[in-house]
């Protein structure tokens, strides 16, 4: 800790405030990739000497900020450090140092994200944040059109994510779930089929924006000027569609899933695409535009029963926070009853997939699994 401080203090002093010191950094978790500590400010020749030191806030300097060092991911940082830079409603990025991997950001402070909303006890303060947080990142993601040549640069320097490997082990896993049938290689190839049909998405063109992509609950904070985004380590291009997803399925690849109630998604789709309507007005009422985001969907689908296969056969009871996430089994029933329900009309093949796949989890391992409802809105 003591380490990550001192290269913070080296990074804020190669910039315009260079007697900046940072003193009882508190650690605020971080992952097993990251350690992300708040550090109180102070000004002088070293944080908590008497004479020339102080509370950076008396001179008009911030009283905290944060430091994020990423430990082994070189792609992370860069991704961090293009969204701070080009994505608005995210934390300032004041200072960061390449060779160590670190940045130091402003600190938004301990404000409820979208999780705690959905989470608590209040129904109305749930539904109005989830529409609101949609809004929001339908306008941060769309303001971002006039800079997606400049983050594709930027982003060069990280390892792509090599989605195709990701959706093709997804679906060898969503068949594994399914009877042996005589019929398993035409079903696949009629399922290969309709996601072919969706690679459209992966050269967007004038649909093109940057997004953060892990969009989730925990990952937005309301504050008194509204919704800010936090954790940009997975910023990418990529197809406004995939932003849409996660309002309508919603939180596509998060540990915050439980089965939203009637009509919600449907508001979080219509007040995200209002957002995206600011800066990207032809991208949302092209006549595919409904057609994309459904894609998306199922793309998300696919590769999230990939990445989860392990942890839901092996019966792992929680995907995040005990008592505030649901069991792996319980999440992936929710996703493929989803997948089963509305994708009908675009993707029937993938759709009768995952509801045979959700029957067969609910068969083999009894209602136990059966996914339950936001508290909020029980």
């Amino acid at each position: 800790m003591n380490d990550t401080v001192a290269l913070a203090e080296a990074a804020l002093a190669r910039t315009s405030a260079p007697r900046l010191r940072l003193g009882d950094p508190v650690d605020l978790g971080g992952s097993a990739r990251s350690q992300v500590l708040r550090c109180r400010v102070d000004v002088g020749e070293r944080a908590g000497d008497g004479a020339g030191a102080g509370d950076g806030a008396a001179d008009g300097l911030p009283s905290t900020v944060i430091v994020k060092r990423f430990l082994s991911d070189d792609g992370a940082f860069v991704r961090e450090t293009a969204g701070l830079d080009l994505c608005p409603g995210t934390p300032d990025l004041l200072a960061q140092d390449a060779e160590n991997r670190l940045i130091v950001m402003s600190d938004l402070g301990d404000l409820p994200t979208l999780a705690d909303l959905l989470l608590g006890d209040d129904h109305d303060a749930a539904w109005d944040g989830a529409l609101t947080w949609a809004r929001a990142l339908g306008r941060t993601t769309g303001s971002t059109r006039g800079r997606v040549d400049e983050a594709r640069s930027r982003l060069a320097a990280a390892e792509p994510w090599d989605a195709d490997a990701d959706l093709r082990t997804g679906l060898d896993r969503l068949l594994d779930a399914l009877p042996s049938t005589d019929d398993g290689q035409e079903r696949r190839a009629a399922i290969e089929a309709e996601l072919a049909a969706a690679r459209h998405l992966s050269t967007p063109g004038d649909a093109a924006v940057v997004s953060p992509t892990d969009t989730c609950p925990d990952n937005a904070v309301l504050g008194p000027d509204g919704w800010r985004f936090l954790d940009l380590e997975g910023t990418e291009v990529q197809h406004a569609a995939f932003v849409a997803a996660y309002a309508l399925l919603p939180f596509a690849t998060c540990w915050c899933v439980f089965d939203p109630p009637p009509g919600l998604t449907d508001q979080l789709l219509a007040e995200l695409t209002a957002g995206l309507a600011e800066h990207a007005p032809d991208v949302v009422a092209a006549p595919g535009w409904d057609t994309a985001v459904r894609q998306a969907c199922a793309i998300y689908l696919v590769v999230v029963t990939g990445w989860l296969w392990k942890s839901t056969m092996a019966g792992r009871e929680l995907v995040g926070p005990a008592g505030r996430s649901p069991s792996y089994r319980q999440l992936m029933v929710s996703r493929w009853r989803w997948g089963a329900l509305n994708l009908r009309a675009d993707l029937p093949a993938l759709s009768a997939a995952f509801g045979d796949a959700a029957a067969w989890a609910l068969d083999t391992w009894g209602p136990g699994v059966e996914p339950t409802g936001y508290r909020a809105f029980r």
